[in-house]
């Protein structure tokens, strides 16, 4: 029996293109008020967004990053969050905007760990941030709060000064939504659009979703073979006529995230 032990840097690059495309599809299906997508440009790197509607943080629609190792998913280094703007919160660092997650996950292990995991935990802190600072309770009752945390400011503030920490999450709040509509700081196409709410506009499109003939253009066929939803990069360098044949095997660019957030 023929066989090499000579690793084909193609076929892996293919096989963390199809993790990375069931990574997205799971996404699409566990979450709501929270979205991402992996960039045109790389499958490493994926841009993010989050409605926050509840608690301290509700009004707060916040940009993010998640960057995944070069050997996703084998690798058990942890994904990266990075916010986009500064965010008030004990877990995230003041001066590189980056989220912990050492406190909910150890390691990445790839049978166990997915993407929308860590898209959970981004939900769940913004949603219960004193619940992210405590380990337990003393013999008194007090919550025992963590000792380290990357914002220890932040921390102190919430466990003792909840108004003023209360106070400053709103002002963040409110510059959170003026900056959603920025223009996009690049020209990838699955970069994730937020627009202000146009009567005239959106409920033309959503009667358009209901319409039979939109049902039956989106509608699925299960009978026909699988097609990619994204584009990864490879070393290899593509003249214009493969890239030509990749576009037309692409499904269409995802609709980009077009919602209205109460002032």
């Amino acid at each position: 029996m023929w066989y090499t032990t000579v690793r084909n840097p193609s076929i892996a690059l293919i096989k963390q293109g199809y993790h990375i495309l069931a990574e997205y599809n799971l996404v699409k299906e566990e979450l709501k008020n929270i979205y991402a997508i992996p960039t045109y440009a790389c499958g490493l790197h994926w841009f993010g967004v989050i409605f926050v509607h509840s608690g301290i943080y509700a009004g707060s629609v916040f940009r993010f990053s998640i960057l995944l190792p070069d050997n996703f998913p084998v690798d058990i280094s942890l994904p990266t969050v990075v916010f986009s703007t500064a965010v008030l919160h004990p877990h995230i660092c003041p001066q590189n905007k980056t989220l912990d997650l050492a406190h909910f996950l150890n390691e990445w292990r790839k049978e166990e760990h997915h993407i929308w995991h860590v898209l959970r935990y981004i939900q769940a802190i913004f949603a219960d941030p004193e619940g992210s600072i405590c380990t337990g309770q003393s013999s008194s009752g007090d919550l025992v709060v963590m000792d380290e945390v990357r914002n220890m400011d932040a921390l102190n503030m919430l466990a003792k000064s909840r108004p003023e920490y209360i106070k400053r999450v709103q002002e963040q709040a409110i510059l959170s939504r003026n900056l959603i509509y920025d223009r996009p700081p690049t020209e990838d196409p699955h970069y994730i659009i937020v627009e202000p709410y146009c009567a005239e506009r959106h409920l033309k499109f959503m009667d358009q979703l209901k319409s039979p003939c939109w049902k039956e253009a989106t509608s699925m066929d299960c009978t026909q073979p699988s097609q990619y939803l994204g584009h990864i990069d490879s070393s290899r360098q593509l003249d214009e006529e493969e890239v030509e044949k990749l576009h037309r095997r692409l499904i269409p660019e995802p609709q980009r995230e077009e919602a209205e957030v109460s002032m």
